[in-house]
């Protein structure tokens, strides 16, 4: 089947005065492009003008533009922060103080000290040698051979050696060198670098030739990560994450559980001698630290304790970790305190912290080396119950290191602090979890397989744009090589601009819609002029300028501001079929600067994006049948039952020919129910056709006419008349009518009508005033299944025939769809195909409800809250037929003001109204010959 995917792109089509990232909407068109003019702003400074490309993936969509910035190389990641944040000459992690702890908030404010000697000339820090004065190392460092950058200062008190100093930082790892297993490279090493290798003294590859992450294979000997789980989340949990992100890191990955745990589970389970399931799992991680020390010490250079209910991106992570030196004690994780109940009792002093255990915690080989030895006494002398704190405690008691103080680890080991706790993590489109390398906790297996896919998505997403990116590379380079463009190149090498397509003819032009924060405004035909916008719509704009603030805030920290999103104060949207959908945006923002002179300051910009189709593909695969699939992976894996309700979320609705539990035939029978008091003549209208639709074709239908009885239905006798008629005349059709007593309820008369099926019954509320086709039966078949889908036609209905045709005769024709002659009921939900067994499922109708109308939309929020389907279309095979409208003044008001505005809506368009009025106050106005339009014709 073809599917065309959108890329999402951001381009920006003005030049920048600044090197601010978002666009200036002090501009306006002139031929194809856009003028730009100049604006100036007193906290921004004009850089060089050389341009630079810059993209940022997030999402399903990568976004681009282009901006003048000075030209530099992207440095890698030197010192825990954010990739996002552009890494000058030396950068440290020294962002004050933190608060947190495994169960607490994230840590804040004020600067600690990290443990480390200081220099003579009064640097400090981790293991600091002074690049100016030479200063000593710390007696259990080894030498390395790179450059280090001078440690921060001792603050507040003179230098002295053994004593922590704020602020620990990190050291370049020079041009990707790496570690030997005796922890510094020899001459052969060095030697094979040259030829493309890395080795070590014996010869053995470390690092053979072509597994750089920039191109080829990765080392996989280079991070282990230790997954600490219980017996009974082996078959949960551990499998969940062995399936879905263990896949992607450089290493090794196995889980830990107590001793005698099952290991015919197909996944890395290392049962641990002497240790059982208890909580706090303080020994379980420690013995999981002793096994990778015993086992695996001079095999991986890092080392990763995590729990079983964290997501890792294994790419993000060997990236920041191949940009420190394994070859250091580095002690890396989230930074804790303790939460506001807990200060004073972990036995913290001043300026002393932990890695909170549940974003993980990650160990270079050298803090593992010297922590171990010292395992036993670490566990004999505990002072609290969290594991994670007596970790932290005895790497900084035997390893002279702590948890590096730096608020970007927040960001980059994440924790949910939702208030509401569900254990799962909820909002994905989130730029937090863009920029976080772990993710914790999501404690459902379902939503860990959730997360994985839409991080899968994100990554096809970035593929698509790369795919884009070169078709524009090969249309601009063949105009300097000569040589033939390709069709398919040229379709999608076009560069963005709003003026790829050239409209030829009035009818060509492509109209854009207006939007506000809550509400789209259309002059489309078939839409209504204003409506709410929906979800799908929401999240494409909430996504769409998430990535343009990633990237106005990508060099943040180097520009000493922050920019933060407020609202979007007006826009526009179009789609263009050919190349994708466009936006123009008036975003409101607020600059706040935090370098030189503070200042918060709103500011206003405009951005046009774009997000570009990419091409189309045909797949051509076996059908998903989602339930096999949970009992095929329920056999295989022992008792993955978890999957069985989850993985029919995998197929939204069903295919011709699916193995599906219920598969009707294409003759199922409808049910037909018509709520009728009075209105004879519609009456005589409806039956009229019904019989050319249903009875003279033999369709498989029955007619429940629920008839009331009251005082106020002086057609009843005329009504029973009619259906015997009918039922002489085709004396096998399956037609009754059925009484009901009291006032009219339009919810009463079909409660009861439905109370006469079975929960297998196939329904169909209809109105007296419809016509409807033999098509439309098929469809209502088709697009309602059983325990799943509920079928809420969007149908047209007619405005007066006196007014659309000027006085004349009404055309006969019902089927006559223009703007015009009428317009699509896109907030009515009376028509519906619906089964029985559903209809009981959300509750029914609240036969309180008197009169017409609010019956329809109680019943489609039931229908919603109750987790079913709603499947909502134009339907061209209803049509409600014009009849004047009157309003019952003691209607309930909310009643009363729904029946005034359906009344409004029925006289005409609001372009022939407009004519009509001209007409008659303005003598020099002439209707033009061709207003009418195209009519289209069902």
């Amino acid at each position: 089947m073809g599917s065309s995917s959108a890329l999402a792109e951001v381009t920006q089509l003005l030049t920048p005065v600044s090197d601010v990232c978002c666009l200036t909407g002090n501009c306006k068109p002139s031929g194809s492009a856009f003028t730009k003019k100049r604006v100036s702003f007193p906290h921004y400074e004009r850089p060089p003008i050389e341009p630079a490309a810059q993209k940022l993936a997030t999402g399903n969509k990568v976004t681009e533009f282009t901006v003048h910035s000075q030209a530099r190389t992207s440095p890698r990641l030197r010192d825990g922060c954010s990739p996002r944040a552009a890494a000058g000459p030396r950068t440290k992690l020294q962002c004050g103080r933190e608060r947190g702890a495994g169960s607490g908030r994230p840590a804040r404010g004020q600067e600690g000290r990290g443990r480390g000697g200081c220099s003579a000339d009064g640097h400090c820090g981790t293991n600091v040698r002074s690049v100016e004065s030479g200063g000593r190392e710390a007696p259990t460092a080894r030498p390395a051979p790179e450059i280090r950058a001078p440690a921060p200062r001792c603050r507040n008190r003179p230098p002295s050696r053994g004593r922590p100093c704020a602020g620990s930082e990190l050291k370049r790892a020079g041009p990707r060198r790496r570690a030997s297993p005796e922890g510094c490279r020899s001459g052969q090493a060095a030697a094979s670098q040259a030829g493309g290798a890395r080795g070590d003294a014996r010869g053995a590859q470390l690092w053979p030739p072509g597994s750089d992450p920039e191109g080829g294979p990765r080392d996989r000997n280079f991070l282990f990560v230790g997954v600490m789980t219980a017996q009974k989340y082996l078959q949960t949990r551990a499998v969940a994450a062995y399936r879905t992100w263990s896949k992607t890191i450089p290493g090794k990955v196995q889980f830990f559980s107590s001793e005698g745990s099952d290991t015919s589970i197909p996944i890395p389970v290392v049962p641990l001698r002497g240790v059982d399931d208890s909580y706090p799992p303080q020994k379980k991680s420690f013995m999981m630290l002793k096994y990778m020390h015993d086992h695996y010490l001079d095999k991986y250079e890092w080392f990763m304790r995590a729990d079983d209910d964290v997501y890792i991106k294994g790419d993000r992570l060997e990236n920041f970790l191949r940009s420190l030196n394994s070859s250091e004690p580095l002690f890396l994780g989230q930074t804790g305190l303790g939460t506001t109940e807990e200060m004073g009792k972990l036995a913290l002093e001043p300026g002393e912290n932990f890695c909170m255990g549940g974003p993980g915690v990650i160990m270079s080989r050298e803090v593992l080396r010297r922590m171990v030895p010292h395992i036993g006494e670490c566990l004999r002398e505990m002072y609290t119950t969290h594991e994670d704190v007596e970790v932290g405690r005895c790497v900084r008691r035997f390893a002279g290191v702590q948890c590096v103080w730096s608020y970007e680890m927040q960001q980059l080991f994440y924790e949910n602090y939702e208030q509401n706790k569900k254990g799962y993590i909820r909002d994905l489109h989130n730029s937090k979890i863009h920029q976080a390398i772990t993710l914790h906790p999501n404690k459902n297996p379902p939503y860990q397989y959730r997360l994985h896919s839409y991080m899968l998505s994100r990554k096809i997403a970035e593929l698509r744009h790369r795919t884009i990116q070169l078709h524009r590379e090969i249309v601009l380079m063949s105009k300097y090589s000569n040589t033939e463009i390709h069709k398919e190149d040229l379709q999608l090498g076009i560069p963005p601009s709003f003026m790829r397509f050239q409209p030829r003819q009035r009818e060509e032009i492509l109209e854009w819609e207006f939007l506000t924060g809550k509400y789209l405004y259309s002059a489309v035909d078939g839409q209504p002029p204003r409506r709410g916008m929906d979800s799908a719509q929401r999240e494409a704009l909430d996504d769409i300028v998430m990535q343009v603030m990633e990237m106005i805030n990508a060099n943040a920290k180097t520009r000493g501001r922050i920019i933060d999103f407020k609202e979007i104060q007006y826009g526009y949207r179009r789609v263009n079929p050919m190349y994708g959908a466009e936006y123009i945006l008036d975003l409101l923002l607020l600059y706040k600067k935090h370098k030189g002179k503070k200042m918060t300051v709103p500011v206003r910009r405009h951005a046009y994006l774009q997000q570009t189709f990419s091409k189309i593909q045909f797949v051509e695969h076996e059908e998903l049948d989602a339930q096999e699939l949970a009992k095929r992976i329920n056999q295989e894996s022992g008792s993955l039952s978890f999957l069985s309700n989850s993985l029919k979320k995998l197929v939204p609705f069903q295919l011709p020919g699916s193995k599906s539990e219920h598969k009707e035939p294409k003759d199922k029978k409808i049910n037909i129910l018509i709520p009728l008091s009075g209105r004879f003549d519609m009456f005589v209208r409806f039956m009229g056709n019904f019989e050319k639709t249903c009875l003279i074709p033999n369709q498989n239908v029955k007619l429940v006419v629920l008839l009331f009885n009251s005082d106020s239905n002086p057609d009843k006798a005329k009504q029973v008349e009619l259906m015997r008629d009918y039922r002489i005349k085709y004396p096998k059709a399956d037609m009754q009518i059925l009484p009901v007593s009291g006032e009219f309820s339009r919810a009463l008369a079909l409660e009861v009508g439905s109370s006469q099926f079975n929960n297998e019954s196939l329904l169909f509320f209809c109105d007296v005033d419809l016509v409807f086709t033999t098509e439309f039966l098929q469809r209502c078949r088709a697009n309602t299944v059983l325990g799943q889908q509920i079928y809420f036609p969007i149908i047209f209905s007619q405005y007066d025939p006196k007014i659309v045709y000027s006085g004349k005769v009404p055309s006969d024709n019902h089927f006559a769809f223009t703007q015009k002659t009428g317009f699509w009921r896109n907030y009515g939900f009376g028509i519906t195909c619906i089964y029985k067994g559903d209809l009981v499922r959300v509750g029914g109708f609240d036969v309180s409800i008197q009169g017409w109308g609010l019956e329809d939309v109680d019943l489609f929020n039931k229908v919603v809250q109750a987790g079913l389907k709603t499947f909502r279309s134009q339907e061209v095979g209803v049509v409600h037929v014009h009849h004047p409208v009157f309003c019952d003044p003691n209607l309930d008001p909310k009643q009363y003001k729904m029946c005034l505005g359906s009344k409004a809506s029925t006289y005409g368009s609001t372009q022939q109204l407009a004519e009509m009025w001209l007409e008659k106050n303005d003598p020099s106005y002439s209707k033009s010959s061709n207003n009418n339009g195209s009519v289209r014709t069902a």
